[in-house]
């Protein structure tokens, strides 16, 4: 919210872009929830439930995931995860003169916002 709130005040966000941002932060969600869908009995286990006691111990896979498989995955992320932020990144670099911190907010006092 505070990201879309700055960023209106000094260019114009578009809906789409809106909805990509919207996008982008339901993955660390889908992933949390698809990792305690697939392990519900030691999800229950770390707060006292259920018949197993929670185990913090790391161990691999008794079968490791096919290298096609890690590829493609590898891939998707590349393309649909690490492209658009680094797209993002440049594009708000370039917009600002290559600088990280843009004029406005240099200028902006500590703990105010700027408003049109």
């Amino acid at each position: 919210m505070w990201d879309v709130s700055y960023a209106t005040t000094a260019r114009a966000v578009s809906p789409v872009e809106q909805h990509v941002h919207s996008f982008l932060e339901m993955i660390p969600l889908i992933g949390i929830v698809s990792v305690v869908s697939l392990h519900w009995v030691q999800f229950q286990a770390l707060f006292g439930f259920g018949e197993e006691p929670a185990r913090f111990g790391i161990a691999w896979k008794p079968e490791p995931l096919p290298v096609g498989y890690v590829a493609t995955i590898m891939i998707l992320v590349l393309l649909f995860e690490l492209l658009p932020y680094l797209e993002e990144f440049v594009r708000g670099l370039h917009a600002n003169g290559w600088r990280l911190i843009p004029n406005k907010a240099r200028r902006a006092k500590s703990g105010s916002s700027t408003r049109r």
